[in-house]
């Protein structure tokens, strides 16, 4: 798997991670009166707040080590700890070597049809040698 796929799937699991948190939390938190003058109607709603405070404090642990993979996936990409300019240096190789081989390719593409073309006239005229002997 390259590095850009590797990235962007960290990058996905810690999305779902801080997505999932919020939903693990809204759905678990305790219910909090407003207002004074407005009480709690329901005390069935979420988990004990011993229990809320561990799994809270696990959805952050996870989401720190999601935080650090992803912190040297970024700090293993290549060039990252090039200066703009030398970045931009390497681009414009890689640009000019993708010139380079597509000019390569365009010639044996000619060529190829240029052998195909020779192929195709010396079947020819082997059959109509053929039909002419016979």
């Amino acid at each position: 798997m390259d590095r850009l796929t590797q990235l962007q799937d960290a990058i996905d699991k810690m999305a779902l991670l801080f997505v999932s948190s919020l939903d693990h939390l809204t759905k678990n938190a305790p219910l909090v009166p407003l207002h004074p003058n407005v009480p709690v109607v329901s005390t069935d709603h979420g988990m004990a707040q011993d229990h809320l405070q561990s799994s809270a404090q696990e959805l952050a642990l996870d989401i720190s080590r999601q935080a650090k993979e992803l912190e040297a996936l970024i700090d293993n990409l290549p060039g990252i700890s090039q200066t703009p300019e030398a970045q931009i240096h390497d681009l414009e190789d890689l640009a000019q070597q993708n010139a380079d081989a597509t000019v390569e390719y365009e010639m044996a593409v000619q060529e190829a049809k240029e052998l195909l073309q020779d192929v195709t006239f010396a079947l020819r005229r082997i059959a109509e040698d053929q039909s002419t002997s016979s």
